[in-house]
């Protein structure tokens, strides 16, 4: 028991970090009263700079009147570690092209080739649509359509990286779309982590998950989680969502709306003290925590 308690604090130690926005070990302790300048030396700081990409679209008859606009921000590594920085930037130049792709017309999608260019895109597809449906209800003001991606580094040590992302968008219809996006990189290799790196029993992890799943979404502990029951798990059962990330006391797994269950369901954030799940885990993940 002893022993399990040391190994415990040591996961506890190693994921403790704090982000920084392009800010040096010591300007962030001339900035926080409360540095603590050895903790961060055991802990390891990787600088970033925060990106951000604004475009706004007007309409045609008052060009003060905005119609569409993009509002994006996110994390740039300022590492020498090559492959952690490209593995991360190439996750997150995908995962911002890919949301912006799946709220405009197919024939801008081939423009959309970077961050900047997959902007512009989102914006000339929501003002053609705008204005095409604006010809035939020409008493119908539409409601601005957007598509905020706002991402930052959630956590970082000596051995990972996490980086999340806030999406919220809308182009018509009778709701906007949001959702979170977890990723945790290994430092040492650049690869984003996955369940079978960090889980050594992932079938105990997994029931636990479920019964976290019901709990907080207020449903029976004896509730099927079927097609029937108006769920949409593969094959009617419960699985983990490959959506999470490590932070400072625990692991956050995130259910998108419509990914497991209507939208008016929800989302479902899934939250784990390491100190509740130690056993499952993986012992090599924290291996030399400082």
């Amino acid at each position: 028991m002893f022993l399990r308690m040391i190994w415990v604090g040591a996961i506890v130690i190693v994921l403790m970090g704090n982000g920084c926005k392009n800010v040096s070990k010591k300007q962030s302790a001339a900035n926080d009263s409360t540095f603590n300048e050895l903790l961060l030396c055991r802990m390891g700081t990787i600088e970033y700079e925060i990106k951000t990409v604004k475009s706004v679209a007007t309409s045609n008859a008052d060009k003060k009147h905005v119609i569409a606009e993009v509002h994006i921000k996110y994390p740039e590594l300022r590492c020498a570690n090559n492959k952690l920085k490209y593995s991360v930037s190439d996750y997150i130049n995908k995962l911002i092209q890919d949301l912006l792709k799946e709220n405009m017309n197919e024939e801008d999608t081939a423009k959309a080739r970077s961050i900047k260019s997959a902007s512009s895109a989102f914006i000339n597809s929501s003002k053609k649509n705008i204005e095409n449906y604006q010809k035939l209800n020409p008493d119908d003001r539409q409601q601005v359509w957007y598509c905020d991606i706002i991402g930052n580094v959630e956590m970082q040590s000596n051995n990972y990286i996490t980086i999340r992302f806030n999406y919220d968008s809308y182009t018509g219809g009778a709701h906007s779309n949001y959702a979170q996006f977890w990723a945790t990189f290994n430092i040492g290799n650049g690869k984003k982590i996955t369940w079978d790196d960090i889980l050594a029993d992932k079938d105990k992890f997994t029931k636990l998950a479920e019964l976290r799943f019901k709990q907080i979404n207020g449903l029976p502990l004896n509730q099927k989680l079927t097609q029937s029951e108006g769920f949409l798990f593969e094959n009617d059962k419960f699985y983990l969502s490959d959506n999470f990330g490590l932070s400072k006391n625990g692991i956050i797994m995130y259910f998108e709306p419509y990914q497991v269950a209507p939208y008016s369901f929800g989302a479902s954030e899934l939250y784990f003290k390491y100190i509740e799940i130690a056993e499952m885990l993986n012992p090599t993940l924290f291996d030399n925590p400082i």
